[in-house]
């Protein structure tokens, strides 16, 4: 009986401890489930905005660089052509293209200048969707009639000639160039300013909001 009794004391607190050991090994491991989620939420909340405006900036870096680009290459093309070159935009639209000038300055019989037109290489292209461009100084404001003989030949000849114009950003083939400034503008109205200086033709994109708040 006495040995009945030792077992059966025991066994009881033994099987009570092992029960109990269980719900609070699982009532702590849940509270760190729900510290860990809670802690992950308040990271995110707290990080959305920097991944918010580093994808804003991805996307304006992704309108902006292929135009600059064209833009200095411009100048590159009027020194190798020996040929006056011109950048142009379409005022709230997407359209641009940079094409020589002066046609002048071609040597040759009008098929003979066509040819040579032709062997240049003329660039036209578009801002994705949801940009546009729009004129940053008076001088290009206005709007300037494209010279036919200037996309003669290109594949979308048609659809840029019906396009209205911005006045030409011109590169002169001694690397001067006509100074000149224009935004690239989103949905939301944020914008880069590219801008081409006289002397040297070198081109430069700016923030504007960030260059009034200096």
């Amino acid at each position: 009986m006495i040995r009945f009794n030792a077992l059966h004391r025991s066994g009881v607190p033994g099987g009570n401890s092992s029960a109990g050991g269980d719900l609070l090994r699982r009532g702590v491991t849940l509270i760190e489930v729900i510290l860990v989620v809670t802690l992950l939420a308040a990271m995110a909340a707290l990080s959305y905005p920097s991944v918010d405006r580093m994808l804003i900036q991805l996307s304006m870096n992704e309108a902006v660089s292929p135009v600059r680009n064209h833009l200095a290459g411009s100048r590159i093309r009027a020194l190798d052509a020996g040929l006056t070159w011109q950048f142009r935009f379409e005022p709230g639209g997407r359209r641009y293209l940079a094409v020589p000038y002066e046609f002048e300055e071609i040597d040759g019989d009008e098929q003979q200048e066509q040819d040579q037109i032709e062997l240049l290489r003329r660039v036209s292209g578009q801002l994705p969707e949801g940009y546009s461009f729009t004129a940053a100084d008076e001088a290009m404001s206005t709007t300037e009639a494209l010279n036919e003989l200037a996309v003669s030949g290109l594949s979308n000849e048609s659809k840029l000639m019906e396009t209205t114009w911005s006045s030409p950003v011109l590169f002169y083939s001694d690397g001067t160039a006509s100074t000149a400034s224009f935004d690239i503008v989103d949905e939301a109205l944020r914008s880069r300013r590219l801008s081409v200086r006289a002397l040297t033709g070198g081109v430069s994109v700016a923030n504007p909001l960030a260059e009034v708040k200096r």
